[in-house]
């Protein structure tokens, strides 16, 4: 058989219903081969129910394992496919955007990974492209006082590459792991993510080992996707603390930048 153009792998825990709906809904619609699989770490199975009505593999874990691990595992278990698209559950697809991307992606053999602009409900642009962190722009994005981030406002704004913009097609280091169009071959001999991130820096983690295994990461404002976003790290002090946990693994592992 002749591997499909799209696969891709969504990781849900608790999502609203008409969220996991409508993402999967914009995900099929569209006039290219796509598989979905499902990988539900909620405590109960719920949310099958939504699911039901779309060609979508769910898998039932039973325990939250964390993101890279459910999407790892998704991967493994999709149909053979020419690219993978990694995406959250509170993102919605435009019908042509997969069929954009596909086409880009041909058109490119040197990149590996791809995102789209991403905007938030009201058309405004979220700025997700980052460069590499260190420890000193992690520490002013979330523990500097808001009323202080004037004084920062010049290297907050080139952390976010604000100083590119986003209404250009160029190499991001560090892209969204909310939406990320890969290709599955190059996702394949990374060995996806890093399965010992539990949240927060798998993302970052997964475009340096493509970066370092020969390919591009580019950021494509052709088209976009909308992202239902909500900064959980901000919200909640146990998801701070897992932030914090994994910030120490990320930077483990690639060397300590501090400034």
């Amino acid at each position: 058989m002749e591997p499909l153009d799209c696969s891709a792998s969504m990781v849900i825990f608790n999502n609203p219903p008409e969220m996991i709906r409508n993402a999967a809904l914009g995900l099929l619609n569209t006039d290219r081969s796509v598989q979905l699989v499902v990988f539900d770490n909620s405590p109960n199975p719920d949310l099958q129910s939504v699911l039901e009505p779309f060609r979508v593999k769910y898998h039932f874990n039973g325990g939250n394992v964390g993101f890279g691990k459910g999407h790892n595992w998704a991967m493994r278990n999709s149909a053979e496919s020419r690219y993978h698209l990694i995406v959250n559950p509170d993102i919605i697809i435009p019908p042509d955007t997969i069929h954009h991307l596909i086409a880009f992606m041909d058109h490119h053999p040197d990149i590996g990974m791809v995102c789209p602009k991403v905007l938030n409900t009201d058309g405004s642009i979220q700025h997700l492209n980052k460069r590499y962190p260190t420890v000193f722009d992690l520490f002013l994005r979330r523990f500097l006082p808001k009323p202080l981030h004037g004084l920062f406002k010049d290297r907050l704004a080139r952390y976010e590459t604000r100083d590119i913009g986003y209404e250009t097609v160029h190499d991001v280091e560090f892209m969204p792991g909310a939406f990320m169009f890969c290709r599955t071959d190059v996702l394949k001999a990374v060995h996806g993510f890093d399965e010992r991130y539990f949240l927060y820096f798998e993302d970052c983690d997964l475009g340096k080992k493509i970066q370092n295994h020969g390919f591009r990461t580019v950021y494509y404002p052709e088209v976009h996707v909308t992202h239902f976003w909500e900064r959980a790290s901000h919200k909640n002090l146990k998801m701070t603390y897992v932030l914090v946990v994994n910030m120490f693994r990320y930077f483990n592992k690639w060397g300590w930048s501090w400034l």
